[in-house]
């Protein structure tokens, strides 16, 4: 499997990423997590176990008698906190204000205001850095791994639909990713993707509800093509950063099965996030989620 297939495998699950967010914000013990998200012991215990077995979270003990443990993020674990600053951009400016997570905000420390990231490049500096400003060369590996996920379990992504949503539904995913690289039409995705017409049916059908694509008909004929909205543009971010963390982590060589490279400056896209309110870069151990999720 290629590694960005691994890390969407891992990553996508409507948990994950909620989890690694509550211990990047400091819940780190079984207890507070399980209140945080309403979420029942084995599920929770089957998510920490696969996350300790890739390396995201390890384990270390607070109390001998009786044994306590707490969750803590490996360096890999630690690296994916772009991944959840693409996650709460996304769904602070499209999942609405009835969204769970619709009163977290993001705290960047060095100049003490609250931020909104703008996403842009590292090698050059640029900021505001979109789809349209990259080129993309897919992997055939990716596509593999698409027909080899398609007998794993996965949640159906519903309405409203919030970025967890997406990137928890693997078919949704790789159809929003298929979608990026300029597939359109019926057809297209269901050769590239090799699902079935009944699954594609629904899945464009929610893209098309949910606002993520727009379906237009093909002038002169009677069929039609789906075309991304600004809303499904901007998912991009999050596919970008998961990326990243895939050749850095993933990978042994660097490449993932997807090639990004920034036309402006004709170097391989490195993400990299810029404060709104200093235009300061914005590192690791400088942001702080605040009223996260259920209160953090």
């Amino acid at each position: 499997m290629s590694p960005l297939g691994t890390a969407l495998a891992l990553l996508g699950d409507m948990w994950t990423l909620r989890i690694v967010m509550l211990v990047f914000s400091g819940r780190r013990r079984f207890q507070d997590i399980r209140t945080s998200l309403a979420i029942s012991d084995p599920v929770l215990s089957r998510r920490l176990t696969v996350l300790i077995e890739h390396d995201i979270l390890y384990t270390e003990e607070y109390q001998q008698n009786p044994p306590r443990k707490e969750y803590l993020l490996t360096e890999s674990g630690r690296a994916l906190w772009p991944i959840l600053v693409a996650l709460w951009v996304w769904d602070r400016r499209w999942a609405g204000h009835q969204h769970r997570d619709a009163h977290m905000h993001l705290r960047h420390l060095p100049c003490g205001h609250l931020t909104r990231p703008v996403f842009g490049c590292a090698v050059c500096g640029a900021i505001g850095v979109g789809i349209r400003d990259t080129a993309g060369q897919v992997d055939e590996r990716l596509h593999v791994d698409t027909h080899q996920k398609r007998s794993r379990r996965s949640p159906s992504m519903t309405t409203p639909i919030d970025a967890t949503g997406v990137l928890g539904d693997r078919w949704s995913t790789f159809l929003l990713s298929d979608a990026f690289t300029g597939s359109r039409r019926f057809n297209d995705f269901q050769t590239k993707l090799q699902i079935s017409p009944v699954t594609l049916t629904q899945r464009l059908n929610l893209f098309v509800e949910g606002g993520l694509m727009s379906q237009d008909a093909i002038e002169g004929s009677k069929r039609t093509e789906y075309r991304l909205t600004p809303k499904a543009l901007d998912f991009w971010e999050v596919t970008t950063t998961i990326n990243h963390w895939a050749q850095q982590w993933v990978a042994s060589d660097g490449r993932s099965g997807l090639s990004l490279t920034h036309t402006t400056c004709g170097a391989e896209l490195v993400p990299q996030y810029t404060c709104n309110a200093c235009n300061g870069v914005i590192e690791r151990d400088q942001i702080r989620f605040e009223g996260a999720i259920s209160d953090l």
